[in-house]
């Protein structure tokens, strides 16, 4: 079992103290990662879905619980998520394919997220992808009130990258999530079979085995090439050379 310890972001009117809190023994979640992925009910905290301020307290209990490297997420069932930093060498790969694509949109448009962003999708939850992109057409929505401080909107793009902090069953079922809800375009990365599966709506998983290049579609990611073998699969080998 592990336990986490806890800082509880003050109520949104208050000034009094942060006090310390420590949750008990909290069962890992089953197929959640090597390290364990902590569930613990919003009611808790004494907050729920429902709440209007509820993506306030989340951004400022994630900054008050910073310092571990811990990474949180929300459910559609209202269960707060703690999940065990990525860890070395997956949050080097993460940082890979958030930079190019960030890149690629100063030329051809378009919105691009890092790991540390955080989107609210129609059945309540709230993730983050490892990278994401939102296409030109409609980046304006970001501009929309409900977008500060986590943008409600489903990306037409996203990345995850396999590590040992995260099982596949797990990255799966994120990707569909996201695919459910709107976006079409999702790449999971896995440097360790040098493999890319590729997921659109509707389709069977198309999954390319050492691929020296992975591809945006005509319509999502049009003209985007990450070298996926140069830049992850192979990145560590040609470092030692």
């Amino acid at each position: 079992m592990t336990t986490v310890a806890i800082l509880e972001p003050p109520p949104l009117v208050s000034s009094r103290p942060v006090p310390s809190v420590t949750t008990p023994d909290w069962p890992a979640m089953a197929d959640c990662g090597q390290s364990g992925t902590l569930s613990i009910p919003l009611a808790e905290f004494g907050k729920s879905l429902a709440d209007a301020d509820l993506d306030i307290w989340f951004e400022r209990f994630a900054e008050r619980n910073s310092d571990g490297g811990y990474t949180y997420a929300i459910t559609h069932q209202g269960d707060l998520l703690i999940m065990p930093p990525t860890g070395y060498p997956g949050v080097i790969y993460e940082i890979k394919i958030a930079t190019v694509l960030e890149n690629w949109t100063d030329e051809h448009g378009g919105v691009a997220f890092g790991a540390t962003a955080m989107f609210v999708l129609p059945d309540g939850s709230r993730f983050g992808p490892d990278a994401a992109w939102v296409s030109p057409e409609r980046q304006h929505l970001l501009l929309l009130p409900d977008s500060r401080p986590f943008p409600h909107l489903v990306p037409d793009f996203i990345a995850e990258v396999q590590s040992p902090s995260n099982s596949r069953r797990e990255l799966v079922d994120k990707i569909n999530l996201f695919l459910r809800y709107g976006t079409r375009l999702a790449w999971l990365l896995d440097a360790a079979a040098r493999e890319v599966v590729i997921f659109r709506p509707g389709r069977e998983p198309e999954t390319l085995y050492d691929p020296e290049f992975v591809e945006g579609d005509a319509e999502v990611l049009p003209g985007f090439r990450f070298a996926v073998r140069a830049r992850m699969f192979d990145y560590f080998t040609a470092a030692t050379e």
